[in-house]
């Protein structure tokens, strides 16, 4: 049985992950504070506002170095999502400079575009085109996602990079560093897609 635990640190709204999860048949457990996390099979990383904001909201959770001993010690699943996928990287632009926990190679920076019909925020669906193999989406396949960013992760590493998406420019819909995996799409309002995608992250 999958027992997911999804990270509360009031950065981003989890109802929905949860429904898609339990959708899947996996238990969920809400995370809001440093636990035992030896009952847990994955773990997931939200987010959902301007970058310096997650990122100071996870610091005072008390919750990043059990992250850290998740991801770095006990090499288990965990799954950025939307912010929680630019978290990972070196440094963020939006509304400043920002360093960012590193974990990634990459800088997030603001999307941009010459084309006047190509509006910012990206919001709506958008294909994405996997470079890599990931449980039911083996390389060159191509799904569509929903989006809702105005900033865009960017790997200085080609070997990271699972997934792109152009919208305007092209940028990294998906990173994978072994158990790390991150999106910045929504999975879990990706109806089909997204549910088979969530699937794939659980057979990890």
């Amino acid at each position: 049985m999958f027992n997911v635990g999804l990270i509360d640190y009031h950065a981003g709204n989890i109802r929905s992950i949860v429904t898609a999860f339990e959708h899947l048949g996996a238990k969920t457990q809400v995370v809001q504070k440093y636990i035992d996390t030896s009952q847990l099979t994955h773990l997931v990383l939200p987010g959902v506002g301007a970058f310096n904001f997650c990122f100071e909201r996870l610091k005072v959770s008390g919750m990043l170095t059990m992250i850290e001993e998740w991801t770095f010690v006990n090499r288990k699943p965990i799954l950025g999502i939307c912010v929680g996928m630019q978290l990972l990287a070196e440094s963020s632009d939006e509304m400043g400079i920002h360093s960012g926990l590193g974990w990634m190679e990459g800088k997030v920076q603001k999307l941009h575009s010459n084309d006047p019909s190509i509006r910012i925020p990206h919001v709506g669906w958008n294909t994405v085109a996997f470079h890599q193999d990931f449980g039911e989406y083996p390389r060159n396949t191509q799904r569509d996602f929903y989006f809702d960013h105005s900033h865009a992760y960017y790997s200085s590493n080609k070997d990271q990079v699972l997934a792109t998406a152009n919208h305007g420019q092209t940028f990294c819909a998906a990173i994978r560093q072994e158990n790390l995996v991150a999106v910045q799409f929504h999975p879990e309002k990706s109806q089909a897609s997204g549910i088979k995608f969530l699937q794939s992250f659980l057979s990890m």
